[in-house]
């Protein structure tokens, strides 16, 4: 991993454990074990920093998404894998998945320009496998941005789904999924539960 991206990860850990506000790029610095010139020599400053660690990690996202696009035949399977990626991505990395919809993605914040286009990039690909399964009869003939925005929003709210313990929790995310899939599903689909 090269320096830049061993920076990214190590950031997202320490906005997720602060968040963007209170946290230093000093810290960041420490976390990282580099020098607070090597990440200014990377990154002009926080701002550009917290844009690339979301940044390169929807691009990570995105890219497992478009190897399940390719692999996968149905539609209704390549989005239920697209939705699997997210989760996974939780398990994985959640101060990610924290940052990304916590902070990134919320209303308000001067970034969400530029992580929005990532973000735009996702929902394109989940939109051109919807169309596909629109014509193909398996996916409800409903207004695609709206069919899109419910698949990404279902997504968003496993990914951040608590248990009664405040703990991060994979049934809900599973039955969150489940119920996601059913309802967008066209009637009629023998496979449809």
């Amino acid at each position: 991993m090269d320096t830049r991206s061993l920076i990214c990860r190590k950031a997202v850990r320490v906005f997720a454990e602060k968040g963007y506000d209170a946290t230093s790029v000093q810290e960041i610095a420490e976390a990282t074990g580099v020098a607070k010139g090597t990440i200014y020599y990377h990154f002009k400053g926080k701002r550009q920093l917290f844009v690339a660690s979301i940044t390169e990690g929807l691009r990570e996202l995105i890219d497992e998404a478009k190897a399940a696009v390719a692999s996968i035949g149905d539609p209704i399977e390549r989005i239920g894998y697209i939705f699997d990626a997210l989760i996974e991505r939780q398990r994985n990395s959640s101060d990610f998945v924290y940052l990304l919809f916590k902070e990134a993605l919320a209303p308000g914040r001067e970034w969400l320009e530029e992580i929005s286009e990532s973000w735009h990039q996702l929902a394109t690909l989940i939109a051109r496998v919807v169309k596909e399964g629109q014509d193909a009869g398996v996916i409800q003939d409903v207004e695609l941005d709206t069919v899109t925005q419910y698949i990404l929003g279902s997504m968003a709210t496993a990914a951040i789904s608590r248990g009664g313990d405040s703990s991060w929790n994979p049934g809900m995310a599973r039955e969150l999924k489940r119920i996601m899939l059913r309802g967008i599903t066209a009637t009629g689909r023998p496979d449809q539960a």
